[in-house]
This record gives structure tokens, sequence and C-alpha cells, in this order.
């Protein structure tokens, strides 16, 4: 198993779609970042609540439509193109089991989720605070918040990229799995506008990851709130590991 995460590795490096995602990624927030830093785009987060000015461009990066659109085209060119390529094929041939080629898969893409999702904005943050003196800490103490939030936030993110990899394991093709992410992307900005929502998605909506994600950068939550944050990252990642693992041990490769 160690030496098929290796190999993953090593084809995340070596793919071409996930350096170009980190050069737009990093050229996009970066543009943003500087708008946000300026003045010219007004933003109402909870980083300025905390005192933690710098980070506030970071608004932007954390909302489900912003990084879908670049984990959702990963999804597509580093999974999904495999099963096309007939590259997971050759692997199940070669005596592999399924499900250490799937975790294998899924912990690569989690890697890389998390580079494009959170490295790439925390670089552009740090260093146009090194470089060009952006941004302001004026209250250092505030970083405690920023840490639990940003470990929530990942917690949670692993949860969207357990469910692309489900998504791209049932369609096998990376325009429809960018196509299907996306339209996630967009019901989770248009619930959160028009909540209430109706029935019982309404209740059931506070207790998934589409509404933790963006929840856990709330700046005032009591310790049952990091709990039940807690407690729908782990159920809601278990829960699509398991249904992603289980489709994939299934599946009848062509």
């Amino acid at each position: 198993m160690i030496n098929l995460f290796r190999a993953e590795l090593f084809k995340l490096g070596k793919n071409r779609m996930f350096w170009t995602l980190t050069i737009i990624a990093t050229i996009v927030f970066a543009l943003l970042h500087y708008l946000v830093t300026v003045g010219w785009w007004q933003l109402s987060n909870s980083f300025e609540q905390a005192g933690l000015e710098l980070f506030s461009s970071l608004t932007i990066a954390v909302v489900p439509m912003f990084f879908m659109l670049f984990l959702s085209t990963l999804a597509g060119f580093f999974v999904a193109n495999d099963f096309t390529m007939g590259v997971v094929k050759n692997l199940v041939m070669s005596g592999n089991r399924r499900s250490h080629i799937f975790l294998t898969k899924l912990l690569a893409f989690m890697l890389g989720s998390v580079f494009l999702t959170v490295v790439c904005p925390l670089f552009v943050i740090i260093g146009g605070k090194l470089l060009f003196g952006f941004g302001a800490l004026t209250d250092t103490a505030a970083l405690g918040y920023f840490a639990r939030s940003m470990g929530l936030f990942v917690l949670h993110l692993m949860g969207f990229v357990a469910l692309l990899m489900l998504i791209a394991l049932l369609v096998e093709d990376s325009g429809k799995t960018i196509i299907i992410s996306i339209v996630i992307a967009l019901l989770i900005s248009v619930a959160d506008v028009m909540r209430p929502l109706p029935g019982f998605v309404e209740t059931l909506y506070p207790y998934s990851i589409f509404h933790h994600i963006t929840a856990a950068w709330n700046f005032t939550m009591s310790p049952s709130d990091v709990k039940q944050s807690l407690l729908v990252a782990l159920c809601s990642l278990l829960l699509l590991i398991f249904c992603g693992n289980t489709v994939f041990r299934r599946k009848e490769m062509k």
C-alpha cells in the first residue's frame, strides 16, 4: 500500500493539470487578496472581528463556489481520467487490492486539494505580508481562533474531497465530474441565501458538511458547537469513504 501511495504522489506531482491549477489558483487569489487589502473590495468577515485583518481575503478562498472550481477539475483529471485511460484497470489486474487502490488515490487527492485550497492562499497572504507589508495582526491572541477554524475547515474539506471522489467513480468522466461538482457548489450557495429551506431539508442541512464548511469560520463557537462540527465532519467523511470504497470494489473495470 505504501508503494501505491508513493506512486499516486508521483503521478500527482507529474500531473500537468495539478500544476496548472496551482498557478491559476495562486494568481487569481493574489489578485483578490490585493483588491481586498487595498480596500477596493470590502468584505464583512469574522477575521476583522477577531483582529486578524491579514487573513480577510481568505474569506473568498474558503467559499465552496471558489474552491470547488479547482477541486472538481482536479477530480476530473486526476481521478476520473484514470478510469478512461485504463490506469485503474491495470492496477487491479496487477493484483493490488481495490481498497488499497481507492485509499491511496483518495489520500493523494486529499493532499492535492489541501495544497490548492489552503497552502496556495496562505502562501499568497504570508508572502504579501513579508514582501509588501500587506495586512495587519491587531490581536495575535486570536490566532487560536484561526487554528480552530482552519482545523475544522480542513476536516470538512476532506468530506468534500471524498464526495468528489465518489462522483468521479460513479461517472468516470472528467467533464461530467466537473459539471456535477459545480452544480453542487451552486446549490450550496443558493441554500445559504434562501434559508430557511423547505421541509425536512432545513432540518438536515445544519447537520451537513455543506453548512459546517462555512460555519467553521464563525468567530463565536461554544464547545458544543465545536463538538457538533467535529462529529459531522468525521461521520460524513467515514460515510463517504465507505460509500466510495463500496462502489469501487463492485465496479466493473472496462
